[in-house]
């Protein structure tokens, strides 16, 4: 109450201030001294009631707006939704032999979690296009859906690595294949999928560190052989030995090796928690992105020496051989993930000849700002 009769004395006393004039005039003038007094406040009031937030006056009120009001969003979007899956279903119920539509059909319908009727829909688009990788890829997942299993069933398997086969490229599928290679307990097949599938993506993505965290679990299950490397170091410094290694096995009959030391300067060796890991990369020179292999290991103590060979590398079929010039460089990472941080250790990126056999020194001095 207190609320309106400020807001009205607000209008009245600058209405009386203008009238006011009109009222020693003639009486022409004092009507419409008396329209102006009396329609300045009623304009206000209309305007607010009209553009205004009155409910707001009340504390309840004003909630149940707001409620109302992060309600609609989803409401609206919800109700689009359902006249696109309706409107899908008549043209389809007139046009059953549209491949595409049945494929937009059954992804909206996977959309919103209505499994059932999105797997007959990717069924009539799987009928219609049979040799298509994507609609391979997405019947497969929503009969997983639709099951309500977290096994993925051995037809499913099939048809993964058949979309596979087509379109090696298919991210989705090469995600979904190496779940179904873990669950049948060929961890060296998920392995080898999950790689190929990480040099397709942004090694600063969430979606990379997903992938190389189910790679790192499904090697340590392997047990993969450590890369036991050595280096001539001076006398009583100790050497510290690569514990992990990323790669996949490969054949390294061909003898390639990069041998690489690595030091660090004194000023930081007694800042480094328990969980500080070393990470060595070599980059194809120039370029940025996914490296072409990678060292890790503990930090046990410095110098360190590696080696690196093909079985480092990260994309199945590479030869470190085949480049001229190769990028290295060395970080400590203080979170333990490969992924830069602020307060990490780092050494300079060191361009060399792949034709040279000499030993690459690396020196960690730098922290990343």
């Amino acid at each position: 109450m207190n609320f309106w009769i400020f807001a009205v004395a607000l209008l009245v006393i600058p209405a009386i201030i203008i009238s006011w004039p009109f009222f020693s005039g003639s009486t022409r003038d004092r009507i419409t001294g008396m329209f102006v007094l009396l329609m300045i406040p009623l304009a206000g009031l209309l305007l607010y009631l009209e553009i205004g937030t009155p409910d707001a006056i009340s504390h309840r009120a004003a909630q149940a707006r707001q409620q109302q009001a992060s309600d609609q969003p989803h409401s609206s979007q919800q109700g689009q939704m359902e006249e696109v899956v309706a409107g899908l279903q008549q043209r389809l119920a007139e046009n059953g032999d549209d491949p595409e539509g049945w494929l937009i059909l059954g992804r909206t319908l996977k959309t919103m979690q209505r499994y059932a009727e999105a797997e007959t829909a990717l069924g009539n688009a799987y009928r219609l296009l049979p040799d298509n990788p994507m609609v391979m890829v997405e019947l497969a997942e929503t009969r997983l859906f639709a099951s309500g299993q977290r096994q993925i069933s051995a037809a499913d398997r099939q048809l993964l690595e058949t979309a596979i086969a087509i379109d090696p490229q298919q991210q989705k599928g090469l995600w979904l294949l190496g779940i179904a290679a873990t669950q049948q307990g060929d961890d060296v097949k998920a392995v080898e999928v999950w790689q190929k599938l990480l040099v397709q993506l942004d090694p600063a993505s969430d979606a990379a560190q997903t992938v190389t965290q189910q790679i790192e679990t499904a090697q340590a299950r392997l047990g993969q052989p450590v890369a036991a490397v050595s280096e001539k170091t001076s006398p009583g410094q100790p050497v510290a030995t690569v514990s992990e290694d990323t790669g996949p096995v490969q054949d390294t009959a061909s003898g390639f090796e990069i041998p690489v030391s690595i030091t660090l300067a004194e000023e930081l060796g007694g800042r480094l928690p328990g969980n500080a890991t070393l990470f060595v990369f070599i980059h194809p020179a120039g370029a940025r992105g996914m490296p072409l292999a990678v060292k890790r290991s503990a930090v046990t103590g410095f110098p360190v020496a590696v080696q690196f060979s093909d079985a480092d590398t990260l994309q199945p079929g590479a030869s470190l051989e085949n480049f001229e010039q190769l990028d290295i460089s060395a970080r400590i990472s203080m979170s333990g993930i490969a992924n830069r941080a602020s307060g990490d250790y780092q050494s300079v990126t060191t361009t060399f000849a792949t034709n040279s056999q000499k030993a690459i020194a690396l020196h960690i001095d730098q922290r990343v700002p």
